[in-house]
């Protein structure tokens, strides 16, 4: 009897071991909770970075596509606390969404729920890589940039601040269909979504003197004016001034039958014109006040 009683007293007692009894440390019976996350951070055009914790050490796993179906996973069985998972080869400016998991040592899993982020437009990058191109004259190129960065983004003013630019030095004035993108088209949208951007206003001006819009010229380059100032230097091309929009008014007020305020203006220009218009003898062997005005003026455009 008593043989047998120690038997079961031994039997007991590795069982009550194995159970964690005694203070033992047995295997812990819970999966891994997560304690922070998950969350992105440095999202980029094609790529981001989920991070999360979890209050015991396993694996990383993430699952993501465009719906909450998931067509992509990225996993590591490095067992860690501080999960990050870097996702690459993304398509820029589109809705993603994801979902994490952790596994233990003992293949006990937590899974999360499910979460959204975007990736970023390729537009600004594009915007730059096109004004540098401009800035070379390669408008070839910078007009390509432009019109790849108005696929992702057609209302952003930077976009259509850049074609109309490109477009109005490769003379791309105005299209006939009134649906195709042109450099007055980019300018109107730009100014009908910022009406204060001074360096399309200027642009537009120079447009509508290029297409004898006179009466749009002038108003547009006096807004112009009166946003940049005096000191009005373009962004893009510093020879680009002032000057060159009080030209742009002079030109238009001719053509608009204005001459003694476009007189005026011209002698703003340069003090050194004498032109009078009672005086013959100031008119340089011209015909008439109008016409020495023509001619003044055209040869005033070399000086702005």
């Amino acid at each position: 009897m008593k043989r047998r009683s120690a038997v079961v007293v031994i039997v007991l007692s590795c069982i009550w071991l194995a159970c964690g009894g005694g203070g033992g440390t047995g295997p812990d019976p819970q999966p891994p909770k997560i304690t922070s996350g998950p969350a992105t951070s440095s999202i980029t055009v094609e790529g981001a970075t989920v991070t999360w914790t979890t209050d015991k050490v396993a694996s990383s796993i993430v699952k993501y596509g465009e719906s909450s179906s998931y067509t992509d996973s990225v996993s590591s069985a490095t067992l860690v606390m501080s999960h990050s998972v870097s996702l690459t080869g993304l398509d820029p400016l589109k809705a993603y969404n994801y979902s994490v998991a952790s596994e233990d040592a003992d293949g006990r899993r937590v899974t999360s729920g499910n979460r959204t982020f975007e990736t970023l437009s390729p537009a600004p990058g594009l915007v730059d890589e096109g004004w540098g191109l401009f800035s070379q004259d390669d408008l070839k190129a910078a007009l390509e940039k432009f019109r790849e960065a108005y696929g992702y983004e057609p209302d952003n003013v930077d976009v259509l601040e850049g074609l109309g630019w490109t477009m109005l030095r490769l003379y791309r004035f105005e299209e006939s269909h009134p649906e195709s993108l042109s450099s007055r088209k980019a300018f109107e949208d730009a100014l009908a979504l910022a009406p204060q951007r001074v360096d399309c206003r200027a642009g537009l001006a120079f447009l509508y003197q290029a297409l004898e819009m006179y009466l749009e010229a002038y108003n547009t380059a006096v807004a112009a004016l009166s946003g940049g100032g005096e000191n009005y230097e373009f962004e893009h091309d510093p020879d680009i001034t002032a000057s060159d929009l009080q030209y742009c008014q002079v030109v238009s007020l001719v053509a608009l039958g204005s001459f003694d305020q476009a007189l005026a203006l011209a002698k703003l220009l340069d003090p050194s014109i004498d032109l009078d218009p009672d005086d013959a003898s100031t008119w340089d062997g011209h015909l008439s006040f109008e016409e020495a005005l023509v001619v003044v003026i055209e040869g005033l455009r070399d000086q702005v």
